[in-house]
């Protein structure tokens, strides 16, 4: 796994409006065995992490010290870009962690060649491992669709060592359809799902997946 690296330094005494007008985001480092502390990153520095860090361990250098950490939450203000609060959790490199990584689709389906197209289902997977195992992502490998209607499913993916998918194993990441497969499943979806009064708009993020410590 790439190692991420993120200074931090113990929290001012002062108002989180006023740290965030000088560029300082307030967090809170918390995890077994210790106390929760109150902690700022310099926002320059933590918007340049890269784009799935929330997926990474990440190296703290905590006033000059050292600690492994897991981003787990990130709150962000609803009318614009910015960030608000993080939450770092304490990472034990002896427990396991469940933690949310990418697919990585690799490879072009034969069933192209047929006329099909590659339906992507997910595009992460939710793994348990040891911290020191965590993946970067969990390739697809897309050669395995030779004919229309083969599919992948999660209990097909090859896995490094010490990592577990958590995802039900008989759920279908990729599939190969027909064009007219696709134009089919579409109105059938929406009309059995409408849309339920005060629901997320379409295309509002959604709230990443909280990693957990399992003793």
């Amino acid at each position: 796994m790439q190692k991420i690296k993120l200074a931090v330094k113990t929290r001012e005494d002062k108002k989180p409006n006023q740290l965030r007008r000088e560029g300082k985001i307030p967090a809170t480092l918390y995890g077994p065995g210790q106390p929760s502390e109150s902690v700022q990153i310099d926002e320059r520095e933590f918007t340049r992490l890269p784009a799935g860090a929330h997926s990474h361990m990440i190296e703290l250098d905590l006033n000059g010290k050292g600690t492994n950490a897991v981003i787990r939450n990130i709150q962000r203000k609803s009318t614009a870009p910015v960030v608000l609060n993080v939450e770092l959790y304490r990472v034990s490199m002896d427990r396991l962690l469940t933690m949310t990584v990418p697919l990585k689709f690799i490879g072009t389906a034969p069933a192209i060649a047929e006329g099909a197209q590659i339906i992507e289902s997910f595009q992460d997977v939710d793994i348990e491992s040891l911290p020191g195992d965590l993946p970067d992502f969990i390739e697809v490998d897309l050669t395995t669709l030779k004919q229309i209607d083969d599919s992948i499913h999660f209990a097909e993916l090859k896995l490094p060592n010490g990592v577990k998918i958590l995802n039900p194993l008989d759920e279908v990441v990729a599939r190969a359809v027909t064009p007219r497969a696709i134009e089919v499943e579409a109105p059938t979806a929406a009309a059995a799902t409408p849309a339920a009064e005060g629901a997320p708009a379409e295309g509002a993020a959604a709230a990443p997946a909280a990693e957990k410590e399992k003793a």
